[in-house]
């Protein structure tokens, strides 16, 4: 899945992640709506909308994946559909269990488009269905829904894992997180991390502003079990999380930064040289992440915002614009041109951090294509980051 021009171009708009991508699209269109009238209100875009009834008629005649094609179609026609095809995506993740007698094997007719929000879906609707966390069951559904098209599904699904199972915890995030903890591989743990923090945030905001763009419903979950954004402290809620989970929180503390700075790059990145100790790093990455995946602007112009940054640090800035790049183009192709692209100081950290990234989502020949193409002088290095990355 290669960038092109045309249709393919703007396919990767719908394309999110991972970890990280879509979900905050939705924090950020709710943090504005305020301020931009005609923003959208996700609670208009239902099922039953006669702008994307026929999508749900769809899956009930001819199955989820000419469901996904429907919605792929209608959303390149109309740009409020667009712009809730992530909640559309969930709906549809829902509605297939149901239709599929709550057989989870279904994920694996899921796509990564809209911000992979059918596996989302899906497994939040067995999650809910189940009337328990069975996490051993649960990691055998996710590692079922890669088949032959790689790793990615597997991580969107362990993904969706840390979404779906936080939900069912009435939020309570250091539950959660013990459940994903308790999956077989530390790779697994730190996809379902990353889902249980953006749910968690996401509720977070959302409910400070009075809007839920995708709050769950209260499942009981004791008010002091969840996380808390602390106004005035542009470190909370990730400056309170201990070491084994810190780095999945703070890869979304740039979002928090980001709005804290009305989305000043230069700004933000001076508040991540003051971070507590040992987080400056990951907080200079969570900018880059969040700027490429929220804004969805040109390689040179993301560059040019982590130039802002110190310059001993912009290169993890350039870092954490991969993370987001890979999650939406899974091949790593735009990753490698946007790592060509740094200043020679940046690529060796670009080309590692992208690397191991991409282990998430391609096969390991893909990701050796990768080395090689980053030219001689960053390949073994470009394999020892995947090397590592891939024994975890």
């Amino acid at each position: 899945m290669t960038r092109g021009s045309g249709p393919r171009r703007r396919r990767l708009l719908w394309i999110g992640l991972g970890l990280l991508l879509a979900e905050l699209v939705l924090v950020a269109m709710v943090t504005f709506r305020r301020s931009k009238p005609a923003a959208l209100d996700w609670d208009e875009i239902v099922p039953d909308d006669p702008r994307v009834a026929g999508i749900f008629a769809t899956l009930e005649h001819d199955g989820l994946q000419a469901a996904m094609d429907s919605l792929v179609r209608q959303a390149a026609a109309d740009s409020v559909v667009l712009r809730g095809g992530h909640q559309l995506a969930h709906a549809l993740g829902r509605r297939s269990l149901a239709s599929n007698g709550g057989d989870p094997s279904v994920i694996a007719q899921c796509r990564p488009e809209f911000g992979a929000g059918c596996f989302h879906g899906v497994v939040e609707a067995f999650l809910n269905a189940s009337g328990g966390i069975d996490m051993p069951v649960l990691e055998r559904m996710c590692t079922g829904a890669g088949g032959t098209r790689g790793p990615g599904a597997v991580y969107e699904c362990m993904h969706g894992l840390g979404h779906g199972v936080v939900g069912v915890l009435g939020l309570d995030y250091n539950r959660a997180l013990g459940y994903c903890d308790a999956l077989s591989r530390p790779r697994f743990d730190t996809s379902c991390q990353e889902g249980v923090f953006m749910e968690a945030i996401d509720n977070a905001i959302a409910t400070a502003h009075g809007a839920g763009a995708h709050a769950h419903h209260d499942h009981g979950g004791a008010p002091g079990s969840r996380i808390q954004v602390v106004s005035g402290d542009p470190y909370s809620p990730c400056a309170a999380i201990g070491d084994a989970h810190a780095a999945s929180c703070w890869i979304f503390q740039g979002f928090l930064i980001l709005r804290a700075a009305r989305f000043d790059p230069a700004v933000a990145l001076q508040v991540c040289d003051a971070a507590p100790e040992g987080r400056a790093a990951r907080c200079y990455q969570s900018i880059g992440h969040q700027l490429t995946g929220l804004l969805q602007r040109d390689d040179a112009w993301t560059l040019r915002q982590c130039g802002k940054g110190r310059p001993e640090m912009a290169a993890e800035c350039a870092a954490g614009a991969t993370l987001a790049l890979n999650a939406i183009d899974w091949s790593g192709a735009h990753s490698a041109r946007f790592c060509g692209a740094a200043p020679a100081g940046w690529r060796s950290t670009c080309y590692d951090a992208a690397a191991a990234s991409l282990t998430y989502y391609a096969p390991g020949d893909q990701v050796e294509r990768f080395c090689v193409g980053s030219g001689p002088e960053y390949a073994d290095t470009c394999r020892q980051a995947a090397a590592a990355a891939e024994r975890t």
